[in-house]
């Protein structure tokens, strides 16, 4: 999953490369992780596109998709919805952060 999180990732596939059902993987996921699997990918896209967005070179959009995100549109409603900020929010804070470790 780590390696594959910005493709789309079907439960069914996830569960072949573990030899199981689509069900009993998504049961045996979220009681050993504690999230569903999907929940998972979420996590390791949204971690992934907070780095990127590091880089203000780098636009949202395009942030968005290598993060595996549909659009833009998609990335800032779902960081919303998980980390309660937007990826502007994001970048600023992380410009102020390393402006602050420079001064």
């Amino acid at each position: 999953m780590s390696e594959n999180f910005s493709r789309k990732l079907s439960l069914a596939e996830m569960a072949a490369v573990c030899g199981l059902s689509p069900y009993h993987f998504a049961r045996s996921f979220s009681k050993t992780f504690g999230v569903t699997p999907h929940q998972y990918v979420l996590a390791l896209r949204l971690d992934f596109a907070e780095k990127l967005l590091a880089d203000r070179r780098m636009s949202i959009t395009d942030i968005a998709y290598l993060s595996g995100f549909s659009s833009q549109s998609h990335l800032t409603t779902t960081m919303k919805k998980y980390r309660d900020v937007t990826p502007m929010q994001v970048r600023e804070r992380q410009v102020r952060s390393r402006a602050g470790r420079q001064g």
